[in-house]
Order: C-alpha cells, then structure tokens, then sequence
C-alpha cells in the first residue's frame, strides 16, 4: 500500500464536496413548496451544511484511516499534518467560484442570465436556505443584497477545510471508536 498522490486525493475530496452540494440542492428543490416558511427553511439550511461538512469529513476520514494503516504497518515514517486544511481551503475556494461570479455580476464587471442563476442555486445548493431565509426567494441579481455572494462563498471557504481537517484527524486518530467498540 502506498500513498496516494495528492490530485487524486484532492479529485476525491472535490467530488465528496460537488456531491454534497448536488445531494443538497435535490433536497431543496424537494422541498420547494414549503421553502416559504421560514422554520423549514431554518432547517434546511441546518441540514444542507451537515451534508456538505459530513461529506467532506468522510473525505478526511478515508484518508486519513488509509494514513492510520500505512502508520501501523511502518510503510510510512509519520502523517502529513495540513494536508486537508490546504486541500479543504482549495475546495472550498473552487465551489465558491458561482457566488464570486455572482458577486462580480452584482458589481456590474460580467452579464448574469437567469439560467446561470438556477444552476447556482442548484450547484450551490448549501447556501440556498440562506438566500431565501434573507428575503430573496426568486428575485433578480439586482435586488440581491451585496454581502449575499460574499457571506455564501465565505461559508465554503471556511467550512471546507474544517469539516475535511476533523475528518482527517479523526481517520488518523481513531482513538474514539476504539474506546467505544472495546468498552467493558
């Protein structure tokens, strides 16, 4: 068993992460015709950020259960410390592009359609409750608020590389699950 290579860790991750948000923005358009009641919306958006973070952490966490093995049976000297915080912080930066583009359409720099604007909603299907929870259920990226694309694209880059990191220490470390299996 060798280390994997690290774009092929980091295609793993991205697709955890599109997934994730894919998974999510089924979900809201699932709930489509309740979306207006502000509760549901609440926990929608409680449920797509623990999709999105939970899918990232099973990145973490199956790499670093492989680190854990290699660490065992001495393939390896010692486990890379910041792997998941750098590649969670790219990943996070990669899936929000769509909310910077808005935010540069919003500024009047790029022409924003509406079909561009449905497909962020379902790309980016995390942050969706939280454009409607302020207010803008379809409305027009000119009616859209400013700090809107800005508070979404930041949500990802914060939440990546945290969800992924504990996944990762948690593969590494897996001292909880020993604890919890082999209790007396």
């Amino acid at each position: 068993m060798q280390r994997d290579h690290i774009l092929k860790i980091f295609l793993k991750g991205f697709a955890f992460a599109l997934f994730g948000n894919i998974l999510s923005g089924i979900m809201i358009i699932s709930i489509a015709p309740m979306i207006s009641i502000w509760f549901v919306c609440f926990v929608a958006f409680i449920l797509t950020v623990f999709i999105y973070a939970s899918l990232l952490f099973t990145a973490g966490w199956k790499d670093g259960t492989k680190e854990k093995s290699m660490l065992k049976n001495h393939r390896v000297e010692s486990v890379p410390k910041y792997r998941w915080i750098v590649l969670g912080l790219i990943i996070g930066i990669i899936i929000s592009v769509p909310s910077i583009i808005i935010l540069f359409g919003k500024l009047g720099l790029i022409n924003i359609s509406g079909e561009y604007m449905f497909a962020h909603y379902f790309l980016n299907g995390t942050v969706r409750p939280l454009i409607i929870l302020s207010g803008m259920k379809d409305a027009e990226l000119a009616d859209y608020p400013l700090w809107l694309p800005i508070a979404s694209a930041l949500f990802y880059i914060i939440i990546s590389p945290i969800a992924a990191h504990i996944g990762y220490k948690f593969g590494v470390d897996d001292k909880v699950k020993e604890n919890i299996m082999f209790e007396k």
